[in-house]
């Protein structure tokens, strides 16, 4: 059988949740190649895969984050076609099949997203809108928070829709076009390498659609909330580095001002959780992670004011 799709399916101790994600992708009605690429994951999530000809895992000997990770499985791949996936994303049987027939039928989309259900079956907002600097503002003052459209201005499309991007926990893309762009931006570590990817896609020329009538289930959550701190200072850092690329220098001077808002925002709104034993461990690691990026964005305006002054 000739395949022309290859499953990358990024781990770092996804536990029992990546073998039940392997077991949907080699069941798909696609017949996939699936590539495990491993971030030196330390606990036993490795351990039981299924044995099959088409499964394969490659161990990257460190913790590359999601989009280094990503690209170790696409410049592997030999097929047309490549999805990308989280170990918490469990695949429909018929989903990875009908994007692909999406991209046969479509030359100029090189990449697509399929609709994404939350546990309790409610779908994802998982696509949207290019993000503009006046949603950067809104995220910084929290607004986002009660006006979800601000987050990234998401959309929840009912049929086939172009959309300026859609989410990395699942996307299948051709080999060509996303080899073209060189895959996920590496400066990237965690958070926002999709929105960068898909941006980078059409400036290039191709098309990005959603495709809701291909499903999965994303559970979401298990490795972010392994190391919270850390991640929260990740997903800082790589929109930081988002908000620079795409909006520009003096954007990202504004936005760093306002940072110091939407930290004293967060800490505010947290140091209550204190006294909570169920919600005492989440708000340490918040309020952990909110002092360090206090500390790091203070020492980045000192840095760019010097360099204006000069």
């Amino acid at each position: 059988m000739v395949h022309n799709l290859t499953a990358v399916i990024v781990n770092w101790n996804a536990g029992a949740r990546l073998m039940d994600s392997v077991q949907c992708a080699l069941a798909s009605s696609a017949a996939p190649i699936v590539v495990v690429v491993d971030n030196d994951s330390q606990d036993c999530s490795l351990e039981g895969l299924p044995d099959s000809s088409r499964l394969q895992v490659t161990q990257t000997g460190e913790n590359l984050g999601f989009g280094r990770g990503a690209n170790v499985g696409i410049e592997g791949a030999e097929t047309e076609f490549v999805a990308v996936m989280n170990p918490d994303v469990f695949l429909d049987r018929e989903a990875l099949g009908v994007m692909v027939a999406y991209l046969e039928t479509h030359p100029d989309v090189g990449l697509v997203g399929p609709r994404l259900d939350d546990q309790d079956g409610g779908p994802l907002a998982t696509c949207g809108l290019r993000p503009r600097l006046s949603d950067a503002i809104c995220r910084k003052l929290l607004l986002h928070l009660v006006l979800p459209f601000f987050r990234f201005r998401r959309v929840r499309p009912v049929e086939p829709s172009e959309v300026d991007w859609i989410t990395g926990a699942c996307m299948v893309g051709r080999r060509e076009a996303l080899k073209a762009v060189d895959g996920f931006d590496k400066a990237i570590f965690m958070y926002y390498e999709d929105v960068d990817l898909c941006l980078r896609l059409k400036a290039s020329g191709w098309d990005v659609h959603y495709v809701p009538e291909a499903v999965a289930r994303h559970i979401g959550g298990h490795s972010s909330s392994q190391a919270l701190d850390r991640m929260l200072v990740a997903s800082d850092r790589s929109y930081r580095y988002f908000t620079t690329k795409h909006f520009g220098l003096f954007s990202a001077r504004l936005l760093s001002l306002l940072t110091t808002v939407e930290l004293l925002l967060r800490t505010i709104g947290w140091l209550p959780a204190i006294i909570f034993p169920s919600k005492r461990g989440a708000a340490r690691s918040r309020l952990r992670a909110y002092r360090a990026l206090f500390s790091e964005n203070l020492s980045l305006s000192s840095d760019r004011f010097r360099g204006s002054v000069v």
